[in-house]
């Protein structure tokens, strides 16, 4: 490799990084501030969150990668030229194609490995962050006894504390009413007493002091109602299991799969739409030669019998057997209606589909378009533009994952083709890259930014 590729490349690491670790922790902070409420009110493991937020990492990872290179890309070629290198380097006959054709390798030597990754690692990533998520959302909340609130957590019980101590587990004015099959539950009433977990047998444990009981040992007979006062008492209630179960999904969406298994799918939906669609045919043709026989009985194919006519000479009655009978046509056509919704069920599918597969490429190639729109927009902004390059890029940044949210959405609802949805956000910028490198190259600053100051310092003096 030339001391000159080595030596630019040099230039782009610790800026990739950073511009990596930047946006990763924007990432984290917005994974955070959505799952938080998840984890803390689901009581979850600490091993456990940090299982579901490695998993995670595996989705934003494939948007972080392409999304550091343009910073990167502004940031040493911005300093490059700040330090009059790229004018050197053009003086010695180093055109811009030459300077930034080993970053351009190394964006493309990225998008390969970016590649592989979304095809690979990430759709099994995906599968056990969706297997986790849904374990998740099974758990049972974590019970939480509060003050004056009736907590109907523990199976079988309704519970009021109206103080309690959540250091010492001290409690006062305690009610609590157990469910009889009867129907009339069994009232527990105590002045204070202590209430802790007993964790190896999933047990509550209430040790009261000073209360009474009262209940109705027979439901239809009020005379068997009881009143039992006591100075200690102790109630024990099992807690359900609000541990993590953990299951195996077999079933996969679409951002589970790689692309094999998405053109498997897309080849069994394809024959199962073929198949619908040849029964349509064959039983919109058999009604209609039905309909025709009837007409022209010559056209009657010759295992074809007409339909025997009910003859009920009376009208009433000839309306209510009309209104009980079904009409085969409308059968026909609900029957058609419903086979063309499964059709477009499947086609709606394979567009989804279609959209993945094209992503998984459209996005690693984007770290090529960064390279090519990073560099000629830190050139031409010299000394004093970098601020307007940064801003530029956040512009690009904004542009490019609107034409993708935008394009996906429409392709789902197959009102643009996957390919062209998926692409064109790549198209677009490729386009106004390709256009800026030319202008770039001709003139390496076309923004005078001398002459911008000259020209506010003459109106304001004029």
């Amino acid at each position: 490799m030339h001391i000159l590729d080595r030596y630019i490349l040099r230039n782009h690491i610790p800026p990739y990084f950073f511009g990596l670790s930047v946006i990763t922790f924007v990432f984290i902070m917005d994974f955070i501030f959505r799952y938080l409420d998840l984890f803390i009110g689901k009581g979850v493991e600490l091993l456990v969150v940090l299982e579901f937020f490695v998993l995670s990492l595996g989705h934003m990872f494939a948007l972080i990668i392409p999304m550091s290179v343009m910073p990167a890309t502004l940031m040493a070629f911005g300093q490059l030229a700040s330090d009059n290198e790229i004018t050197a380097m053009k003086a010695s006959g180093i055109s811009l194609y030459r300077m930034i054709l080993p970053v351009l390798i190394a964006a493309a030597l990225l998008a390969v490995g970016l590649i592989y990754y979304n095809n690979v690692i990430l759709p099994e990533s995906n599968h056990k962050l969706m297997n986790l998520m849904i374990d998740i959302g099974k758990m049972k909340p974590t019970l939480k006894f509060k003050e004056n609130i009736f907590s109907s957590e523990l199976p079988g019980y309704t519970i009021l504390i109206q103080e309690k101590n959540d250091k010492t587990g001290e409690i006062k004015k305690v009610q609590i009413f157990e469910k009889k099959k009867t129907g009339v539950p069994t009232t527990i009433i105590a002045e204070k007493g202590k209430m802790f977990f007993i964790e190896e047998d999933n047990v509550w444990r209430f040790e009261l002091e000073n209360g009474e009981i009262h209940e109705i040992p027979e439901a239809q007979d009020v005379s068997t109602y009881l009143k039992t006062l006591f100075k200690h008492y102790t109630v024990n209630i099992r807690d359900e299991d609000r541990s993590l179960e953990r299951s195996e999904r077999s079933h996969r969406g679409d951002r589970e799969m790689n692309v094999a298994m998405m053109q498997a799918q897309i080849r069994d939906r394809q024959d199962e739409i073929a198949r619908r669609l040849r029964d349509m045919n064959r039983g919109a043709a058999a009604e209609m030669k039905k309909r025709v026989a009837r007409v022209m009985p010559e056209f009657a194919s010759p295992d074809s019998s007409p339909e025997p006519a009910a003859e009920n000479p009376d009208p009433a009655l000839r309306s209510r057997s009309r209104d009980r009978r079904v009409n085969p046509a409308e059968k026909a056509l609900g029957s058609l209606e419903s086979q063309y919704r499964m059709v477009e069920g499947s086609r709606n599918q394979i567009s989804r589909y279609q959209v993945e597969i094209h992503k998984k490429f459209s996005i690693p190639f984007s770290c090529i378009i960064f390279i090519l729109l990073g560099a000629p927009l830190a050139i031409r902004s010299g000394k004093k533009g970098m601020t307007m390059s940064i801003g530029f890029s956040i512009l690009f940044f904004l542009v490019y994952y609107m034409f993708l949210i935008s394009g996906e959405k429409l392709a789902d609802r197959r009102l643009l083709v996957a390919w062209l949805a998926m692409w064109l956000p790549n198209i677009v910028l490729s386009t106004a890259a390709v256009l800026l490198l030319f202008s770039t190259v001709r003139e390496s600053q076309t923004i005078n930014w001398d002459r911008v100051n000259l020209a506010k310092r003459w109106r304001h003096g004029r």
